[in-house]
């Protein structure tokens, strides 16, 4: 639920401290919807004890699926059906400073740990040290889960230049502080392993790959800074910057075995995200836009069995809007243009029209129309998709805002 007004940020600062819940104290405009936290009015998911019949830890279970119809310019089109994520999470504060949790998720085929990690907040007020394996702090959608999202996938823009899901295994400082009464302000910055997707993007011919073993320079970084503050009485704006940098990493390809190493590349991303609520607090607009540049050694083309490394700056950007009619339904329009980092720097759009209808906090249905273009022959496709996502349990993910 977001916040009407962020005029009490003290007064929040201290529920904070009270609450055991593994998210922010604030939920800002674009937040994730579904209930974080256990059982009780604080959402506790603390340790249990011999007095209490809490359960310990907290366990959810999460099931989406999709059915969709897709009309591409080439290949078969039809209807398919499939459970694209089910996810089995663990949480629980395991001391007075630190929260842990674990989340394992499968397409059907193969269990894979999604995300493993641990909150510290023993350093100070508003300060978090994550370790473990997670998502990444850039903008406002990549920290979460795709049955969190708004949409049935991720914005074109972010799945083509950071991946559909980025995780990695490291660690994360977050900080944040209140500004007066009426603004927040944020700040993180991460060293990870690898930052690469798991799937490549679509365009790129070749794997990636990063040393397991490199000097601290190496590593690859997060960083994140943001803030927002009321606008008048019953609105929210927040702005934010983000950067993902790799230093070190090589193309392969897989089909001759030739690569190319030491390559490097950076991702920007500036955010912007205004909410607005009616007096009821019913009805909810909420307005976002994210532009992102991609530069350094970001694409590739294979030539006679050798890997030539496009080395380009592009950009993209993706802009929504959602209307929330009421608590249970939701409508929402989404387009999203980019170049890609190829010899032409060919353009990429994608347009996408939504319903989404909650049962109940736990329990939703989408139904979305998809329109996809693109200046590489034979990509262009429409698609139309219903979504169906079910949460069992005490469920929440450890997102910054």
């Amino acid at each position: 639920m977001i916040l009407r007004s962020v005029s009490t940020v003290a007064a929040m600062a201290a529920i904070s401290s009270i609450l055991r819940a593994q998210s922010s104290p604030f939920q800002t405009p674009g937040m994730p919807t579904y209930p974080t936290g256990g059982q009780g009015p604080a959402g506790d998911i603390s340790q249990a004890n011999r007095f209490t019949a809490g359960f310990n830890p907290a366990f959810s279970f999460v099931i989406d699926a999709v059915a969709d119809y897709l009309s591409p310019d080439t290949g078969p089109a039809g209807w398919d059906m499939n459970v694209r994520n089910m996810e089995i999470m663990s949480q629980a504060w395991v001391d007075p400073n630190a929260w842990a949790y674990f989340v394992a998720a499968s397409d059907g085929e193969a269990l894979n740990v999604e995300e493993a990690a641990a909150h510290y907040v023993g350093l100070g007020e508003h300060t978090t040290l994550r370790a473990g394996k997670f998502f990444i702090d850039f903008g406002k959608q990549m920290q979460t889960h795709v049955h969190e999202l708004r949409t049935v996938e991720r914005p074109l823009v972010l799945r083509q230049y950071l991946g559909e899901e980025v995780k990695g295994e490291g660690a994360e400082l977050d900080q944040w502080y209140a500004i007066g009464d009426k603004t927040a302000l944020r700040w993180s910055v991460g060293a990870f392993a690898s930052l690469l997707p798991e799937q490549s993007p679509d365009f790129l011919p070749v794997s990636e790959s990063v040393a397991d073993r490199k000097s601290i320079g190496k590593f690859n970084y997060t960083a994140r800074v943001t803030g927002f503050t009321d606008v008048g009485d019953a609105g929210i704006f927040q702005l934010g910057a983000s950067a993902r940098v790799i230093p070190q990493y090589a193309f392969t390809d897989d089909a001759s075995g030739a690569t190319a190493t030491d390559l490097s590349n950076t991702v920007y991303g500036v955010d912007a995200t205004y909410g607005w609520t009616d007096e009821t607090g019913l009805k909810k607009w909420t307005f976002g836009s994210e532009y992102l540049v991609d530069s350094g050694d970001d694409g590739a083309t294979i030539t006679g069995g050798t890997v030539d490394v496009v080395h380009k700056t592009v950009g993209g950007y993706f802009a929504w809007v959602d209307y929330q009619l009421s608590p249970f339904n939701s409508v929402g329009l989404q387009y999203s243009a980019l170049q890609l980092p190829d010899a032409n720097k060919s353009n990429e759009s994608e347009a996408a029209v939504y319903w989404s209808h909650s049962f109940s906090e736990f329990q939703r249905l989408r139904f979305e129309l998809s329109d996809h273009r693109s200046d590489v022959p034979d990509s262009d496709s429409t698609r139309f998709a219903i979504q169906y996502s079910l949460v069992l349990g005490a469920h929440g993910h450890g997102v910054n805002w």
